[in-house]
This record gives C-alpha cells, sequence and structure tokens, in this order.
C-alpha cells in the first residue's frame, strides 16, 4: 500500500510540475501576443532634440523565425542575399531616412546653350531617381535656388554565429550586425552594436 501510495504522489507531483511549466508557457506566450499587440497598434514617434537631430521611437515587436518569414519577405530576401539563416537572427530593424536641403547661391560666371545660333541662359535644372532628387533655378540672372532631396532604407540584422567544425555547426562563436544602406550614393562610414544584459 505504501508503494502504490508513494507511486501515485510521486504521479501527482509530476503531474503538477508538467502543468505549472505548461501554465507558465502559455502565460509568456500570451503576454508576448500582448506585447505585440500594443506595439502594432501604437505609432511610431518621430520628434526633434534639442539640437535638431531628428528622432524615432517605436516598440519592440517580438516573433518567431515562423511568423517572420511569413510576414516580412523583403528582411528574409536580404537575410537569404546575406547566406543568414533566419532562425539565428537575434534581431531586425528597417529605418527609412529622407534627407531635404534647400540652398542659395550666385553664379558666377553665365550658362549659355547654343542652338541655331540662338543664345539662350538655362533657367531651371533638375535631376530624379529613387534616391535622389536635385531640383534648381534662376530667380534672375545670378541667384539661383536649389532643393537637393535624399532617400535611404537602412536594414540592421543581428545574428549568431555558430562555432563550426567541417560541416558541424554548434552553438554560438559572436553576435553579428549586418547593417545595408540601399541607396547606393550612401556609403557607411561606421557602426556600432551595444547589447545590455
Amino acid at each position: 500500500m505504501s508503494r502504490l501510495l508513494s507511486y501515485t504522489i510521486l504521479a501527482l507531483l509530476l503531474s503538477l510540475m508538467i502543468t505549472i511549466k505548461s501554465c507558465n508557457s502559455i502565460q509568456q506566450e500570451r503576454n508576448r501576443f500582448a506585447d505585440n499587440q500594443r506595439a502594432l497598434l501604437d505609432k511610431a514617434h518621430y520628434y526633434e532634440t534639442q539640437n535638431r537631430l531628428s528622432v524615432a521611437s517605436v516598440e519592440r515587436l517580438t516573433l518567431r523565425a515562423s511568423e517572420l518569414e511569413d510576414s516580412k519577405s523583403e528582411l528574409v530576401e536580404v537575410c537569404d542575399d546575406l547566406r543568414i539563416k533566419v532562425k539565428r537572427l537575434q534581431s531586425a530593424s528597417t529605418t527609412v531616412t529622407q534627407t531635404k536641403y534647400e540652398f542659395k547661391t550666385i553664379f558666377k560666371d553665365s550658362v549659355v546653350v547654343r542652338s541655331d545660333a540662338v543664345l539662350d541662359t538655362i533657367k531651371c535644372m533638375s535631376y530624379k531617381d529613387p534616391w535622389l532628387s536635385f531640383e534648381g533655378c534662376t530667380s534672375d540672372n545670378l541667384n539661383f535656388d536649389v532643393q537637393i532631396e535624399s532617400r535611404d532604407t537602412i536594414i540592421q540584422i543581428v545574428h549568431r554565429v555558430p562555432r563550426k567544425f567541417w560541416f558541424i555547426k554548434w552553438g554560438t562563436k559572436a553576435i553579428r550586425q549586418e547593417v545595408i544602406s540601399q541607396n547606393p550614393y550612401s556609403k557607411i562610414e561606421y557602426v556600432e552594436y551595444i547589447e545590455l544584459n
């Protein structure tokens, strides 16, 4: 009888531990869904610092690898181009920037176009492609008003680099961040990744 009682108590304790672990897992998943819902409903906040620097603030969205593959195909394509497996991602973010700059200057020499013996001064010029726009006009013979607009998309991917021995991969050797600028005129000068525990 005491053996049966001890087995019953052991089975009850084991089922209690499994139930508690399952409840904790369900609670964590519920909290993740609630956080994701709040992040999706909350809009990004845009503001400027005292030095007039542009700041964007957005809440974190937590996805599983399968959810990322289903909903963010462009990001998955970038990972494929970099030969990084989605399951090794630690985090990823996308930032789109736009730079506008207007200035006025004075013509030092007049620009002349010759066609059929008719002299003509250039009044306006413009250039536009997906990343850069340039537009300038003369307001009189000396002043030149210019608008320059530059657009860029910056993608940041943080992933785990596995240890390798021949063809076997295991564990984590390092955490790396890849930053990609989609504007061909832009060059990334500096990048730093700091993670706090």
